[in-house]
């Protein structure tokens, strides 16, 4: 489970029960002062196969796409930094109501605030979307789009569209990386290769979001 925002602060990563997980949903982050728990990336579908009886969400992706399933659970408050995925994405709401901010590829490029910190799937941002958005206003630029989705609701994101998305209250989102047999394979390949030098520790050695020194449950 990630605490805070990993994206553009540093990545805190705390070992919990699924049970222990759930039963936070619900709480209200800011009355108990705790830290906003995420579980981000869990493989839903996996843990949980009799669910592929109720929930089929092939039709939503090109026929011969590669497609990878990870589900975003956490409770309202709960965030994901601005970024983009390298990915296309379609993301479904299972669960309660997320915000999508949405800026279209090349915005944080622009700006030169692209982030330095290693995702093996992604491109960071060093601003998160409400600061971004007061320099564009200042700038005269387009303000982010805003998306709101609410249970069986389905957002397509195309790879290099960047994005934040908060959680409006307690929320299950499942999302679809996919793209095409060559890319996907290409991709893993490249970011495999860069994931082994970051895992030795010769490439951006703790400026990552998948390291921290993870604490007990709870």
């Amino acid at each position: 489970m990630v605490q805070g925002n990993r994206e553009i602060d540093a990545a805190h990563l705390v070992n919990t029960t699924w049970g222990e997980h759930l039963a936070r949903l619900d709480q209200d982050p800011r009355a108990t002062h705790e830290p906003v728990g995420h579980l981000k990336e869990f493989d839903l579908l996996k843990h949980f196969p009799a669910l592929r009886d109720d929930l089929d969400p092939s039709a939503l992706f090109p026929r011969g796409s590669v497609v990878s399933h990870q589900a975003w659970i956490g409770p309202a408050h709960a965030r994901t930094g601005l970024h983009h995925d390298l990915l296309d994405n379609v993301a479904l709401t299972l669960r309660g109501r997320k915000r999508f901010y949405l800026l279209p590829p090349g915005s944080v490029e622009a700006a030169q605030l692209v982030s330095r910190k290693f995702d093996r799937w992604a491109r960071l941002s060093v601003l998160g979307v409400d600061a971004l958005a007061q320099r564009l206003e200042a700038q005269g630029l387009a303000a982010p789009q805003v998306v709101d989705l609410g249970p069986g609701d389905a957002l397509y994101v195309p790879r290099g569209w960047w994005h934040e998305v908060v959680n409006l209250e307690a929320s299950v989102l499942l999302s679809g990386f996919f793209g095409s047999r060559r890319r996907t394979w290409g991709l893993w390949l490249q970011t495999g290769a860069l994931q082994l030098a970051h895992n030795a520790g010769l490439w951006r050695r703790g400026h990552c979001t998948c390291h921290s020194r993870a604490t007990g449950p709870g």
